[in-house]
């Protein structure tokens, strides 16, 4: 079996500017297509003159995944089994890496035996594409022909060397939307003045313990940040934002919403999850991804509730946040070509097609269609900022804002300065390595 030998740049990519923005994004510029897809081919099979053909590739390959749910083992056998048709001559090895993912695969790593290909999560893409661990994807991709403009740009970004070489692609993606109980909530509100006068308008309704369920980190506060034309960091990502008016005045507004009994966290609720929440009624309207659709359809099943648009800020500007993982090949994987077969193939439209049918995920590319109930998830990611992975050490700020914050609501002092005073530390610790 061929053994691509060079995985140097072999040309550089040229990058586009983003669309107008309510407030700086972390991802300013997004890679063009690394080739074109060869005419009247589609991309996961296109093979160039360069010569890399899919179909020529044969043996075995593991590829290493965590596990959300038994739903989302299904839907990837469902896409491995498609993938089996299309390219029979290669077997693929799905392994469930249980408990702590990230540790096992830096053990792994160190082992110089990582799986064949496996997921990469977006918060610590950019420390494993420091740390050497990834694979650069773009001389695969140039010789088949394997086109990536079809992917939104934040979610490839994410994945994309300074350099901008692509060691990872998007295998789906997800954005925060705002979730309602249709029998309590007739309109979603529309702005986030809208959304205090309807959480005004529900406190101490029936049985609601509050009206919004609420996280006290960035992982849905960074929505409303955005939102008040706040930020983490500069337009350029090179120096913490968090300090100045905007941001500060945005995390105060999101503290005053527990101070004024308008939010409560899930577990002050008594739930596992703000999911839990909206199904059991403690909570009118919570934030979350395309993952709460079947979690309300299996455990809630007569619950009634929709999706609607993130409420608009001061900044005047459609916001929100997405999340997105990708599939990576180790530099000491030991079957390359087999991995990126595999790779090409989930991430390509057919394979995606197959995938995010599965209820379980939506797509990272714009030429898969929508699954039934994701529609308000992707659109989107086209306004959407990415909600980690712009900056390396992201998880280590991430946990600073947290548990500053909610020592603030535990201790009912309510104050966004201790809050933003150790984002700022945590910030500066990580643009310094």
């Amino acid at each position: 079996m061929r053994r691509l030998l060079t995985f140097g740049v072999a040309a550089s990519l040229v990058f586009a500017a983003c669309g107008a923005a309510a407030s700086p994004s972390p991802g300013a510029s997004a890679p063009a297509s690394v080739a074109p897809e060869t005419p009247g081919g589609s991309p996961e099979a296109s093979p160039t003159a360069a010569g890399f053909d899919p179909n020529s590739i044969s043996g075995s390959v593991t590829l290493g995944q965590w596990e959300s749910s038994p739903a989302e083992r299904s839907a990837l056998a469902s896409a491995l089994a498609a993938f089996k048709v299309t390219y029979p001559k290669i077997t693929v090895d799905q392994q469930t890496i249980a408990g702590d993912y990230r540790a096992q695969m830096i053990t792994r790593f160190g082992a110089h035996n990582p799986p064949d290909i496996f997921y990469v999560n977006a918060e610590y893409a950019q420390d494993w594409i420091d740390q050497g661990f990834l694979q650069p994807l773009n001389d695969y991709a140039q010789q088949q022909g394997f086109d990536t403009s079809p992917f939104f740009k934040d979610y490839v970004n994410i994945f994309t060397g300074k350099d901008g070489t692509i060691y990872g692609l998007p295998k789906d993606g997800n954005t925060i939307a705002m979730a309602y109980n249709t029998d309590l909530v007739s309109t979603p509100p529309a702005t986030l003045d809208d959304l205090i006068s309807t959480a005004q308008s529900l406190k101490g309704q029936g049985s609601l313990k509050a009206p919004l369920c609420l996280n006290p980190g960035l992982d849905r506060g960074l929505a409303f940040i955005y939102a008040q034309g706040g930020s983490l960091l500069t337009a350029d990502n090179s120096a913490q934002a968090i300090d100045a008016p905007e941001s500060k005045a945005a995390v105060q507004w999101y503290m005053d919403l527990f101070k004024n009994g308008l939010g409560m966290t899930a577990s002050d609720m008594g739930d596992g999850w703000c999911g839990e929440a909206l199904g059991k009624g403690d909570a009118a309207i919570v934030f979350e991804g395309g993952w709460l659709l079947g979690y309300m359809q299996s455990s809630f099943p007569d619950v009634k509730w929709a999706f609607a648009e993130m409420p608009t800020g001061s900044s005047g500007s459609k916001v929100t946040i997405s999340y997105t993982a990708a599939y990576g090949i180790g530099v000491d994987s030991a079957n390359k070509d087999q991995a990126w077969v595999v790779m090409q193939y989930l991430t390509g439209p057919a394979g995606m097609a197959v995938w995010t049918g599965g209820g379980i995920a939506v797509p990272s590319r714009t030429d898969v269609p929508v699954p039934a109930g994701f529609d308000v998830i992707v659109k989107g990611a086209a306004y959407s900022k990415p909600g980690s992975g712009f900056m390396k050490g992201y998880n280590d700020v991430q946990k600073a804002f947290q548990d500053a914050f909610t020592k603030q609501i535990t201790d009912k002092t309510y104050s966004a300065d201790p809050v933003v005073a150790a984002t700022v530390d945590a910030i500066n610790k990580a643009l310094s390595q």
